[in-house]
């Protein structure tokens, strides 16, 4: 069964096609990435899928949702990790966390994410005070604290060491 299904995606904003008939399919359990220059729509199309863009033309389905009618049912099951995420410079790590899993049923637990995502020793740091590759790592713990059947990662190495590179 395919979880994200894309037929024939189109985006144009003025004079520029961002995506011209993009067509895939992801089945459940599999990784799957876009790879492409910069301005090649990778961005865009993301952001179509998880509901963020409207498209121009063409069809997107996540788990039989249509990501731009079923907004509120998509939010319960896709986790999303955007290319650049900001969060209030003061917020502490535990803090985004916790209010992240407040927003789920069954969220997971926030400590073992600060845990898995190598920010243990950071969970009292503020935002502002992180660096890129730790706020790119809060950015991918808050994307499945709701525990999703599908987590959209955008970018997911940007700011990352080359030792978070491999453990990611």
């Amino acid at each position: 069964m395919s979880v994200i299904e894309v037929n024939e995606l189109h985006k144009r904003y003025r004079d520029h096609v961002a995506v011209h008939d993009v067509s895939f399919a992801v089945r459940e359990g599999e990784i799957f990435g876009i790879v492409g220059p910069n301005g090649a729509g990778k961005t865009t199309t993301v952001e179509i899928v998880g509901g963020l863009r409207r498209p121009d033309g063409g069809a997107v389905r996540v788990l039989g949702l249509d990501p731009q009618r079923d907004r509120t049912e998509l939010r319960r099951v896709l986790g999303m990790q955007l290319q650049r995420s900001e969060l209030p410079d003061r917020i502490r790590v535990h803090e985004a966390l916790e209010l992240f899993a407040s927003f789920y049923r069954d969220p997971a637990d926030p400590a073992q994410l600060l845990e898995e995502w190598g920010l243990a020793r950071k969970r009292d740091a503020a935002f502002g005070e992180l660096s890129g590759g730790q706020r790119q790592r809060l950015s991918v713990a808050l994307a499945l604290v709701g525990r999703p059947r599908v987590a959209i990662l955008d970018e997911l190495t940007t700011g990352l060491d080359p030792q978070a590179r491999r453990d990611s």
